[in-house]
């Protein structure tokens, strides 16, 4: 017959519960060991988005209540670690998703300054986020955080637009010259068009990479050209007559303004790198802006029309 020496464990354990039902009203089960490790990983994940910057008081709110659920844990308060756990990791959760969006806007801000696109809007943004971040508001840090975001992507778009305008100015150039002339491709022209389209559409992005590839392309064939026009035969060469010198721009009395008028073969590229004009091609768009009041697309002069140019 077994007496009670022979259940020295079952009743401490016995003891023990019922010591933990008189000083602490009630108990879990047992040690809260998932609900602590949710809370470990949730703060880790708040620390990789880089929360101890974004939002170091929710982290640090986070963190403190790991560290009592811990102690608790220690000292057999289960129920109060389980709380303390469960808090901790909403807490991290909060920080992790606001330190999310907050970074995420500061990404978008830091493209808008490479491209020359940062606003004024955009930063004010920023700015009202991280202070709803302060006052550990997350709806408000998020939303504002996103519409940062999107302001930024829009001004890089625009931007990105802008950029694409010229080096379409400068593609179209290219391809007259080089018309009828190899290596000019009808695969070339589709290109023009697919990029034309995007701007229609105004995608920046991607519009501004195709501009980007068309035109080195372009710029590439130009230099190759000349070497084809120097093997002519030395006959042929002496047959062609020397091209007329252009005829210079006729100069408004006012003298703050000239007028130039258009001729056979131009567009605003061309006219813009003439010598009597800016010898710059790329300060078509001065002219452009002088003249939007007739000139409605940059790509579309006729001869015969006056254009007015700035100095």
């Amino acid at each position: 017959m077994k007496t009670s020496h022979d259940y020295p464990l079952r009743f401490n354990v016995a003891s023990w519960l019922a010591a933990s039902l008189l000083l602490g009203g009630c108990a879990t089960s047992g040690p809260p060991t998932q609900e602590m490790s949710d809370a470990r990983q949730a703060l880790d994940a708040a620390r990789q988005v880089n929360a101890a910057s974004h939002v170091p008081e929710t982290l640090q709110d986070a963190q403190s209540l790991l560290s009592q659920a811990e102690e608790k844990l220690g000292g057999g308060a289960f129920a109060q670690a389980q709380h303390d756990a469960l808090a901790a990791k909403a807490g991290a959760t909060k920080a992790r998703t606001m330190a999310s969006a907050i970074s995420e806007a500061k990404a978008a801000l830091r493209e808008a300054e490479a491209v020359d696109a940062l606003s004024g809007g955009a930063m004010g943004l920023l700015q009202q986020a991280e202070a709803a971040a302060l006052m550990d508001d997350d709806k408000a840090t998020v939303r504002l955080a996103r519409e940062t975001t999107q302001h930024a992507a829009c001004d890089v778009n625009n931007a990105l637009l802008g950029r694409t305008r010229i080096l379409l100015g400068e593609a179209h150039a290219l391809m007259d010259e080089a018309r009828g002339l190899p290596p000019f491709t009808r695969a070339q022209q589709a290109e023009m068009d697919a990029i034309e389209a995007m701007y229609q559409r105004e995608e920046g992005r991607a519009a501004y990479a195709a501009a980007r590839h068309l035109v080195e392309e372009l710029r590439e064939a130009q230099r190759v050209r000349p070497a084809a026009v120097v093997a002519q035969p030395p006959a042929q060469a002496a047959a062609t007559p020397p091209k007329p010198l252009p005829e210079p721009a006729a100069v408004n009395p006012i003298g703050a303004v000239h007028r130039y008028t258009v001729r056979h073969g131009d567009s605003l590229w061309k006219i813009a790198a003439r010598p009597e004009v800016y010898a710059n091609p790329l300060r078509w768009v001065g002219i452009y802006q002088a003249n939007r009041h007739h000139v409605k697309n940059a790509n579309a002069i006729y001869p015969g029309q006056v254009l007015l140019i700035p100095d």
